[in-house]
Parts: C-alpha cells; sequence; structure tokens
C-alpha cells in the first residue's frame, strides 16, 4: 500500500491577466513534482494570453507584454503543463481559482477536465495550523518558515504551496507511515469542502493552554474576544471542543455572556486566563 511519504505529488501555479477564468487570460503556468522533501522535477512557461498585460498586472508579477511574444498560447501551455503533471496529485494554493481557469481552456480546446487528486493548501493549513491570522500564501509561508522566492510567479509560487503542504505533512504524519488513500480520505480538497464528512483530528492551536486546559477537566476559564465589528469584551466560557467552520478551526464553548453554545476564532482571542477557584 502506497504511503503518503512514497507519493509523487504536483503542485502547481498559474499567473493570470485577472480573476475571471472566463475573461481573463494565464500569463504563465508552472509545477513542481515532489516526493516528501525531494523535488523531482520542475516545469514552468509564459504564456501569450492574446490580450494586452496592463502595466497594472505587470506591477504585480512583473510579466511584460514583450515577454510572452511568441510564447505557447493558454491552450498550449495547459496541454504540456497536464502532461507534466501526469495523474500525480494536485497540490494548489487556493485550488478553485487555478483548476478554474485550467477547466476552462481545456474545455475551449475540447478536452475533458483534468480528474486528479487535489489538495488545497488552504483549506488544509486551517486544520492543522488553526488560529493563524491569515491563510494567503504569503503570511502562511511566512507563519510556517517556508521560503517564498519572487512573489506572484508560478515556478516560486509553486515552491511555496510545496513546502506548505510538505509542513502539513509533518504535523498530520509524524512517523512517515500514513496510507496515501487515508490521507486522502481525510484532507483532500474534496473531503475538507464537505467538512461534516470529514475525519480529519482537529488540532489545537499553540498558546491556548488555559482554554484546552479547561476543556480537559470541563472547566471554565476567561477570554478577552475582539468580535467581528471590533469590539472587544471579557466573557467566561467553558470550552466544549473544537470545531470547523468554513475550513477554520475554531473553538465551540459555552459563553456565560449570552447564554448560549457559541464558536470563537482563535485569532480573535486576546487573553485567556483561568477561573479563580
Amino acid at each position: 500500500m502506497a504511503t503518503v511519504r512514497t507519493t509523487e505529488f504536483a503542485s502547481l501555479d498559474l499567473e493570470t491577466t485577472g480573476l475571471d477564468p472566463l475573461n481573463d487570460r494565464i500569463v504563465e503556468a508552472a509545477a513542481v513534482i515532489f516526493r516528501g522533501d525531494e523535488m523531482i522535477d520542475t516545469f514552468e512557461t509564459l504564456v501569450n494570453p492574446g490580450l494586452r498585460i496592463t502595466p497594472a498586472l505587470t506591477a504585480i508579477h512583473g510579466i511584460t507584454n514583450s515577454m510572452v511574444k511568441g510564447a505557447p498560447t493558454p491552450s498550449e501551455a495547459v496541454s504540456t503543463l497536464a502532461g507534466f503533471v501526469g495523474e500525480r496529485p494536485l497540490v494548489i494554493q487556493n485550488a478553485p481559482f487555478d483548476m478554474g481557469f485550467i477547466d476552462t481552456v481545456r474545455r475551449e480546446s475540447f478536452s475533458g477536465q483534468l480528474d486528479n487528486d487535489l489538495f488545497d493548501t488552504c483549506l488544509l493549513a486551517p486544520v492543522i495550523f488553526p488560529g493563524l491570522p491569515s491563510y494567503s500564501l504569503g503570511s502562511l509561508a511566512r507563519a510556517l518558515g517556508v521560503p517564498t522566492g519572487r512573489s506572484h510567479r508560478a515556478l516560486d509560487d509553486s515552491m511555496a504551496a510545496m513546502g506548505i503542504f510538505l509542513k502539513c505533512m509533518k504535523k498530520i504524519d509524524p512517523v512517515g507511515d500514513m496510507e496515501y488513500e487515508r490521507f486522502e480520505m481525510d484532507y483532500s480538497f474534496r473531503s475538507l469542502l464537505a467538512l461534516e464528512r470529514s475525519s480529519a483530528p482537529l488540532q489545537w492551536p499553540s498558546g491556548f493552554d488555559a482554554i484546552r486546559e479547561a476543556w480537559e477537566v470541563s472547566g471554565k476559564v476567561f477570554i478577552v474576544y475582539r468580535g467581528g465589528n471590533g469590539a472587544v469584551t471579557e466573557r467566561l466560557i467553558e470550552p466544549t471542543g473544537l470545531v470547523r467552520v468554513g475550513g477554520r478551526v475554531m473553538l465551540e464553548a459555552w459563553c456565560a455572556l449570552r447564554g448560549e453554545s457559541r464558536t470563537f476564532r482563535f485569532d480573535r482571542i486576546l487573553e485567556a486566563r483561568k477561573q479563580e477557584e
């Protein structure tokens, strides 16, 4: 039985002229094939989008109209990219964005959609590293100590997504013997999107020992909490566990202030202290 450590993955990224796959086009595509910590191969290509790259876009990714002159078309680039990754499981930061462009190009060229297993670091990281203030690629990379290289360049962003994925894997499977089938069942894009059906264990974030200790003994704890409107309140809560909401791991607790069970974002808990006996 194949394990996650012995499985080859392909991390990929696209740079585009905008956010809409129906009206915008790909300007760069890249992928990295890796197995465990070993990087096996890389692919990158500039892409001629067939429309003008504005100065505002060039300011983001550094790609100019002269750079893409004579480069492959989106159809040619996506076809080459698909051949490069083959049937390997894909690792993508914000997978719906990149796959939306890939699927659109393949439909336009009368090709079928890619049906590779898919892992989205945007969904995976909040489960494994809850409580971070942001799960964007750059913020995640900085928080986890992953090199980023050139921001908004496809190959460097592919490598950053790979690094984030590997950090998650080391937390999930420190021994390195988890079967791939089990990993896919619990942590794939499909499984984490259907949160209520995922059996992936939830992780307590670091720095919240008082809350976790209260949960372990069915006790209570005071928290200082900043709500969504910015208001800061002190609350006496009785932690009841961890839940997933919108892909984010959150604290579930009975709140004395509200007189009901509530969910709390860890990144909004400013302070936690034990209830005085």
